[in-house]
């Protein structure tokens, strides 16, 4: 320990003897680490801490399997009563079993309406979730069945906000849209709640327990029983399918079944991938970085031949050398790592406040996003090990001298024999080797985000603003009560100055929406499990209007298409492609849902009016779908009273302008003509901005990523190339004197170094040819083996590796021969 202490102190005083080395290296180091750090601490948030849930690794989500026609596997977790009530047979294997749905409902109790947030859910819900009943109880059996006594549970954080911890609130009732509850429980903080904005009030779902409501609109989550494994549960699910199969076997086809993934799983999404391609990237960063200080150290080790000479001739061994310089190289980086360390974390909570890219489990601005255990024990084991990588090899060499050599020759310029110079051009031709398969991912992703802002949508978003009403009240439960309010409430804002066309809908593009089976009139039946399905969107007249959406056959809904005319509907031209090859589509009838919910059992049986254009209402990045336009007047009551509860209806409003100038004036007629709280609009602009967040995200930082990487390799290839001319002075000066051309010296230094940035360049595109199939999933409208990026990235990196190596080569061509020859 004395002589590590001692080497430590000697160590900063020649890295405040040499303040240029010190600085370069502690920052190549602090940008290395820095970039690791940030994305590892996403990384830790979201793929290894442990969720804040008793026993989370038994709390699984259950989801229904099936098989398209191309054979691809999907999944899907929006579940039905009737599949709620099967699962929550399978005993052996789960308990807890729970359905949830999370909406809002509007409190009346005060003196404006107020919008909370709530979660209807099964009496089973708190034990499987975990949250803590702090006074009173939860659901009773008989109040989680359909026609149940009306109650609810308040959140901790309402009952103190909102009712100032009053206990004796337990008892009283409260008026939740427009209907009397009894607060029977107050619920302790839910753990998840940090993620995301927890409910206010929980209702009972009330399920049928003797349902075959096939409608599916919510989740089920369950826990395993103990000593139950996820596999077991998952064999017993799917041995359980040929049950439900035979029960109900025109909705359950042979390919379909069941599956069980766990809550985090479930949460995560498709985001892994993503995250492992920003590691990774990041990585390469991180060994750029390592390989340009290893170079620093190099050319340092070299200078200091004399020093170490001198040191081993008095009787430093050779251990006692490579501990000295290895004590250098670790100290550098940690100091980088300190660096690095608030760099990167103080970076990535900027750009998550900013932006969090619909990342899960980061929180609201990426508050999730915390700096524990798991962060600075990364950091501090990646400054170790890279301290150790860069620095092990310089120590190696520098330790290495021939005392006799060294201290006779007194003309300074050491280290330009052919180990040393092979070992830093092998390190250059790493660093460029690495930039190039940072660029090429770079620049793949680039063009999937602009591929996908290049693509037909299908609508137009300038000067479209929306806002979304959760229509609670009582009265909106039968259609005619919300087509007066929508139709009220269009009159007021198609008469402000500035607006050109208005429109009501359930379903927003971009924001997806709800599916229904379908058939033809005329046509055999199609059974349910066959999967002849499409998007079903209802709208009021003036929509296809608002979003510039061509009509391209028959007409349009009008005011006169309600409750009392023949009912109608629209389909999209890829739904008239695929189930109208050989006919007309304008002369069939179909019927929407049969046999799917008990809601839709009214449904009737509609003509076909009209064809418009498709749109990607799932996600740029996705295609259309086949899509049915149904008038909102014409739903039938039940349908519109299950709607009403389980999503917002949104108002679009095309302007002239720039609508954020007219958005207070049309939430003030709006919500004179409904009566309920607007919330904050947003322009589509808006929306197509946030559908494509996480494209955005891994783009700006793999640009980030990828021009580091470019400036380092730069920095590496001029820092070698100026080290060889430096140390070439005497033998340039010579050539010079003897009659060389000035151009000839400036091609020679300028062909050794492109000679050494061609080789890193050829080595690079040969693997990023093999890894580019890994971000694959990730690219949308152009290939993992693009052409254009395959050309364009070496080029461009090969245009600053001249650049990079001209300056040093101009220095060259003008040595001075006369006094060259004369300082020797």
């Amino acid at each position: 320990m004395k002589a590590f202490l001692g080497d430590a102190r000697y160590s900063f005083r020649l890295f405040f003897k040499s303040p240029g080395f010190t600085i370069t290296a502690v920052t190549a180091l602090a940008v290395g680490i820095g970039a690791t750090t940030a994305i590892f601490s996403i990384v830790n948030r979201v793929l290894l801490k442990p969720l804040p849930v008793a026993d989370a690794d038994r709390l699984v989500v259950l989801v229904s399997t099936s098989v398209d026609g191309k054979g691809e596997r999907g999944e899907e977790t929006a579940a039905s009563p009737a599949k709620f009530e099967h699962w929550r047979s399978q005993s052996s294997v789960f308990q807890d079993v729970a359905a949830y749905l999370e909406g809002v409902m509007n409190y009346t109790g005060g003196d404006v309406v107020e919008k909370w947030r709530s979660t209807k859910a099964s009496a089973d819900i708190f034990r499987c979730w975990g949250l803590p009943i702090l006074r009173g109880r939860g659901f009773t059996r008989e109040e989680d069945l359909p026609h149940g006594p009306l109650v609810t549970l308040l959140s901790q954080d309402l009952w103190k906000r909102r009712f100032a911890s009053d206990p004796q609130v337990l008892g009283k009732a409260i008026s939740l849209n427009g209907e009397s509850y009894k607060v029977i429980g107050i619920v302790g903080d839910d753990p998840l709640g940090e993620f995301e904005p927890p409910a206010d009030v929980y209702v009972p779902f009330q399920i049928d327990p003797e349902t075959t409501d096939q409608g599916e609109y919510f989740n089920v989550a369950a826990r395993l029983k103990p000593g139950i494994t996820l596999e077991q549960a998952k064999a017993r699910l799917q041995t359980s399918a040929g049950d439900y199969r035979a029960k109900f076997p025109n909705v359950f086809g042979p390919k379909d079944g069941f599956t069980a993934r766990t809550f985090r799983e479930d949460v995560i999404g498709d985001v892994r991938p993503l995250l492992w391609a920003l590691l990774g990237a990041v990585g390469l960063v991180m060994l750029i970085a390592c390989a340009n200080v290893a170079n620093l150290l190099l050319v340092r080790a070299t200078g200091r031949r004399r020093e170490i000479a001198i040191r081993t001739a008095i009787g430093a061994g050779r251990a006692r050398m490579i501990c000295q310089l290895l004590t250098e190289s670790l100290l550098l980086s940690l100091v980088g790592g300190a660096l690095g360390l608030c760099l990167g974390y103080s970076g990535i909570r900027a750009l998550l406040a900013v932006n969090t890219a619909g990342l899960p489990l980061v929180g609201e601005r990426g508050v999730a996003v915390t700096l524990d255990w798991r962060v600075a024990g990364f950091t501090l084991a990646v400054s170790l090990v890279t301290g150790i990588t860069f620095g092990l090899f310089p120590a190696l060499q520098g330790s290495r001298v021939d005392l006799n050599s060294v201290l006779k020759d007194s003309s300074g310029r050491w280290g330009t024999g052919l180990r040393q110079n092979k070992t830093r051009a092998a390190l250059v031709i790493g660093e460029v080797s690495l930039a190039v398969i940072l660029l090429i991912g770079s620049a793949l992703l680039i063009r999937t985000f602009v591929a996908l802002y290049r693509v037909d949508r299908g609508f137009e978003t300038k000067n479209v603003i929306t806002m979304q009403v959760f229509m609670t009240s009582p009265r909106y439960r039968k259609s005619i009560g919300v087509a007066d309010a929508i139709q009220t409430s269009l009159e007021q804002i198609r008469a402000l100055t500035g607006v050109t066309a208005a429109a009501a809908t359930c379903c927003i593009p971009l924001q997806g929406g709800y599916d229904l089976n379908f058939d033809v009139i005329g046509r055999p039946p199609v059974a349910l499990s066959a999967n002849q399905d499409a998007g079903w969107v209802f709208i009021s007249p003036g929509y296809f209007e608002v979003f510039k959406i061509p009509v391209t056959r028959g007409r349009t809904f009008t005011d006169r298409d309600d409750g009392k005319s023949p009912p109608v509907v629209m389909i999209n031209e890829l739904m008239a492609k695929r189930y109208w090859k050989d006919r007309d589509p304008l002369e069939d009838r179909i019927v929407l849902g049969r046999g799917v919910m008990k809601e839709l059992k009214d449904e009737p049986v509609r003509q076909i009016i009209g064809i418009v254009g498709d749109v990607r209402d799932q996600g740029l990045n996705n295609d259309p779908r086949p899509t049915v336009y149904v008038p909102q007047a014409q739903l039938p009551d039940a349908a519109t009273a299950l709607l009403m509860q389980a999503g917002p209806m949104a108002w679009v409003v095309r302007t002239q302008a720039d609508p954020r100038g007219l958005t207070p004036a049309i939430q003030e007629q709006l919500r004179k003509a409904t009566g309920m709280p607007v919330p904050n609009a947003k322009s589509m602009d808006e929306v197509v901005a946030r559908s494509t967040g996480r494209q955005r995200l891994s783009v700006l930082l793999m640009t980030v990523f990828g021009s580091a990487a470019l400036l380092l390799a730069a920095i590496g290839i001029y820092g070698l190339m100026a080290y060889t001319v430096e140390q070439r002075t005497q033998e340039i000066g010579i050539r010079l004197a003897l009659g060389a051309e000035t151009g000839q010296v400036r091609s020679m230094i300028v062909q050794q170094g492109m000679r050494l940035a061609l080789s890193g360049v050829v080595v690079g595109i040969g693997a990023a040819w093999g890894l580019s199939r890994l971000i694959e999933g990730l690219l949308f409208g152009v290939k993992a083996r693009d052409p254009l990026v395959f050309i364009s990235v070496p080029a461009v990196l090969s245009v600053v590796a001249f650049l990079a190596v001209w300056l040093p080569a101009t220095r060259a061509s003008r040595v001075n021969p006369v006094a060259c020859l004369r300082n020797d």
